[in-house]
């Protein structure tokens, strides 16, 4: 009965062994791989790429220039008879003996002798002018004209109108200081506007 006993333990036992013994692991699966699209291909460009990204363009602000019209200063050529009061005054101022002169613009005028050609009186009269560097001016009233006569010792003279001054007795250093403006003006521009030539 022991024996019996005994031999049912042991099988129990066994198979209790047996059944708690771990089974063999199955080998993992092998991991599924999953391909991953390709990405798309950028296109390929002809020009390099920039290292830097371009800066954005400055925009400026744009400003409002005033337009100012310039006065136009227009250039009159004055033609003989809008110096008739000039000429006429210098004429008085002339001896009338002395038929032969020169005037210039600003009232310079220079006399010759009677029997000097109108191109020879024109060419030397210039060339005096143009050889004037100012020097000792002494101013004389006019004894006919209403005006006042600037002389050199170069025999080149100025009438100087009453009329520039206005109203009022101008003084004499501003007299002096017109006469001495008309010679400089008149030795740099040369413009002769009349030649009084005698009668033949």
């Amino acid at each position: 009965m022991r024996r019996l006993f005994f031999y049912v333990l042991l099988s129990s036992l066994l198979f209790s062994c047996a059944k708690d013994q771990p089974k063999k692991p199955e080998p993992p699966a092998p991991p599924k791989v999953i391909e991953a699209p390709e990405p798309p291909q950028t296109p390929v460009e002809d020009s390099i790429p920039e290292l830097e990204p371009p800066t954005p363009p400055v925009q400026a602000k744009e400003v409002k220039k005033k337009v100012v019209k310039k006065k136009k200063t227009e250039i009159v050529n004055k033609k003989r008879e809008d110096y008739k009061s000039l000429i006429f005054n210098v004429q008085l101022g002339v001896n009338p003996d002395r038929k032969n002169w020169v005037l210039f613009k600003n009232g310079t005028y220079m006399v010759f002798p009677n029997n000097t050609a109108e191109k020879d009186a024109r060419r030397a009269a210039k060339k005096l002018l143009s050889n004037y560097k100012g020097g000792a001016v002494t101013i004389t009233k006019s004894s006919f004209a209403k005006g006042w006569i600037a002389s050199t010792n170069t025999g080149i003279y100025n009438y100087i109108d009453r009329n520039v001054f206005g109203k009022g007795i101008p003084k004499q250093e501003n007299i002096l200081k017109k006469g001495k403006n008309n010679l400089a003006i008149d030795a740099k521009e040369l413009e002769i506007i009349y030649i009084n030539r005698p009668k033949e």
